[in-house]
């Protein structure tokens, strides 16, 4: 990872981590790379869970288990399921079809505790091309970037909205890049 891709990246982080309530006792990172995000979080008592399908460390501490895999695919026969306050989705979401998004909003709202978040940042569809010409300078490594389609972040709230309430989104990196916090939608009704 080149100096730029490690400044972009945590400029990334540090925008989503002032989403993180207090008291948090358990995190998903769905694209958790290297592990990362937990280092950064890691106080030796949360849960420390995800899953990247080019995972690229081990366990990040006792608490934590990491999963090589796609997203929500990698957890059919997983533990890891369900009881997180806070999940993330950091520059991951431009990388799924809309149906694997939708598969994904189902399975995040069934893992968040109630009241729980989903942390997501996604670029602009705009931001390929500047990436395009880093990586044609040798400026960035870029990650999987074959892979990225055009999403529209304006979409991202009608897709993810089974389960999921928008609660804000705000625009950094200049306005090319995108951080959403959504809740989980707790059924207050009485059955």
């Amino acid at each position: 990872m080149k100096l730029i891709d490690k400044v972009l990246r945590r400029w990334r982080v540090n925008v989503a981590l002032k989403a993180v309530p207090n008291q948090v006792e358990a995190v998903f990172d769905i694209g958790c790379d290297d592990g990362y995000l937990f280092n950064r979080i890691d106080d030796g008592k949360m849960r420390l869970d995800g899953c990247d399908p080019r995972l690229s460390a081990n366990a990040v501490s006792a608490n934590s288990t990491l999963l090589r895999g796609f997203f929500p695919s990698v957890l059919q026969d997983s533990q890891h399921c369900s009881s997180y306050d806070v999940i993330f989705a950091l520059a991951v979401f431009e990388h799924f079809t809309e149906a694997d998004l939708t598969e994904s909003s189902h399975r995040i709202a069934q893992m968040l505790n109630d009241n729980g978040r989903l942390i997501v940042t996604i670029p602009h569809p705009f931001v390929d091309n500047i990436l395009d010409v880093l990586m044609f300078l040798k400026l960035i490594d870029g990650q999987a970037l074959e892979e990225h389609h055009g999403f529209d972040p304006d979409t991202l709230a009608i897709v993810l909205s089974k389960g999921l309430k928008l609660k804000t989104r705000k625009r950094f990196q200049l306005g090319l890049n995108n951080v959403f916090v959504f809740e989980k939608e707790v059924d207050t009704k009485q059955t």
